[in-house]
C-alpha cells in the first residue's frame, strides 16, 4: 500500500559543514561519522543518501539500524520531515521502501529482520548508530554492495564516540575504515558560523550535555 507524501516544513535548507562536508565528498568503501549528540550526523548521512538517489537513476540505497522499531522512531522521522521534499519520493509500507521518480529506491529495515534486507543488492548502505551492531553484521552488510547504478559503492555509519577498544575504532586504526569527526560547530542550529559563537539554543543544549554523567 502506498503511504502518504511526506509533510515537510515550509523551509528546507541544508548546508553541510565540517565533518558533514567530508562525508559528502568521501567515496571510500567504508566511512564512519563520529561525534557527540547534536552535531547533525544522521541528517548529513540522510541528505547524502537522498542526494545520491536523485543524482543516479536506478540507485539502490539501504537505510538500516539494529532494529526496525528503533529506525522508525529516529532516522525515518528525520528523513520524512527534514530531508525529502513533497512529490520527491513515495513510501510503500508493504515493501518498507521509498521509490523515486527516476527509478531509485531507498530500502529501510532493521537487522532484527535480516532476511528482508539481505536478499537484495545496494549501491550505498547507511547504518544509523553503528556502535549498536557487531563487526560481523557490518561485514555481512558490505557483501550486499553489489549494485552498479552509482559511481561508487559505500557503507557509511554514524555514531556517538565509544570506547577506544570498540571494533569500529580498531577497524579505523587498521586502515579499513575512514573515520570522520563531527563537532557541535557543524550544526548551524547550535553554532553561528558568522559570529563564531554558540546560539542560545546551542548554549542551552550544551548545558544539558554537561549535566550528564558517564561517557
Amino acid at each position: 500500500m502506498e503511504g502518504p507524501t511526506p509533510q515537510v516544513a515550509a523551509e528546507k535548507v541544508y548546508g553541510p559543514k565540517g565533518g558533514a562536508v567530508a562525508l559528502f565528498y568521501c567515496r571510500d568503501p567504508e566511512v564512519l561519522l563520529s561525534g557527540p549528540a547534536g552535531t547533525g550526523k544522521s541528517r548529513a548521512a540522510l541528505e547524502k543518501l537522498n542526494l545520491l538517489a536523485i543524482k543516479y537513476p536506478g540507485f539502490r540505497g539501504l537505510l538500516v539500524r539494529k532494529t526496525r522499531e528503533s529506525l522508525l522512531q529516529s532516522a525515518l522521522v528525520t528523513f520524512e520531515t527534514e530531508v525529502l521534499v513533497p512529490t520527491q519520493a513515495r513510501y510503500f509500507s508493504g515493501k518498507g521502501e521509498w521509490r523515486y521518480r527516476n527509478g531509485s529506491v531507498i530500502v529501510t529495515g532493521g537487522l532484527d529482520r535480516v532476511s528482508k534486507i539481505m536478499s537484495s543488492e545496494y549501491d550505498v548502505i547507511y547504518v544509523q548508530e553503528a556502535t549498536e551492531i557487531t563487526e560481523d553484521e557490518w561485514e555481512h552488510l558490505t557483501t550486499r554492495l553489489r549494485h552498479s547504478a552509482s559511481a561508487y559503492q559505500q557503507i557509511m555509519g554514524c555514531c556517538n564516540p565509544a570506547g577506544p577498544n570498540h571494533w569500529l575504532k580498531k577497524r579505523a586504526e587498521a586502515g579499513r575504515l575512514t573515520l570522520i569527526s563531527s563537532t557541535h560547530e557543524d550544526n548551524p542550529i547550535l553554532f553561528d558560523e558568522k559570529t563564531r559563537t554558540y546560539t542560545p539554543a546551542g548554549l542551552a543544549y550544551l548545558a544539558k550535555l554537561d549535566a550528564l554523567t558517564g561517557v
